[in-house]
């Protein structure tokens, strides 16, 4: 991690110590294409160890699965985990062929769960449903 943006991590811990994270992201990116996800794993890095915060990588399952229907290939991470391995962060990424509109389902999939986390004050690291229908 660079000095000058790691420094800024532990800022946020003492400005808004009950901030949640979710960084979204896809297996394949359009513009990142390193196999280790360099810019997740920093941001994890960061944001969960450095400033201590809750942290997810992409959205609940549930929620996927209520906008976009069951079947798609779609992870179910477990928040404050990370990939053993960012060589295999691919695995923890969301699978979305080329024009698929499951992009755009996985970016309001991540709104809606972390609404809904904020109104039920909700935080487990996994949600076996969506909290409000």
């Amino acid at each position: 991690m660079r000095a000058e943006i790691r420094s800024h991590y532990p800022l946020l811990a003492d400005v808004l110590s009950d901030l949640k994270v979710m960084l979204v992201f896809a297996s394949i990116d359009h513009v990142q294409v390193a196999m280790n996800k360099p810019h997740i794993h920093q941001a994890y890095d960061g944001f969960h160890y450095t400033a201590g915060l809750w942290c997810r990588l992409n959205p609940d399952l549930a929620y996927v699965e209520s906008l976009a229907g069951p079947g798609n290939a779609f992870p179910d991470n477990t928040a404050n985990t990370e990939p053993s391995d960012w060589m295999n962060a691919r695995a923890w990424g969301y699978r979305a062929p080329q024009g698929s509109h499951l992009n755009t389902l996985a970016a309001l999939a991540a709104v809606a769960e972390m609404v809904d986390r904020v109104r039920a004050d909700n935080w487990e690291p996994n949600l076996s449903r969506v909290l409000f229908e």
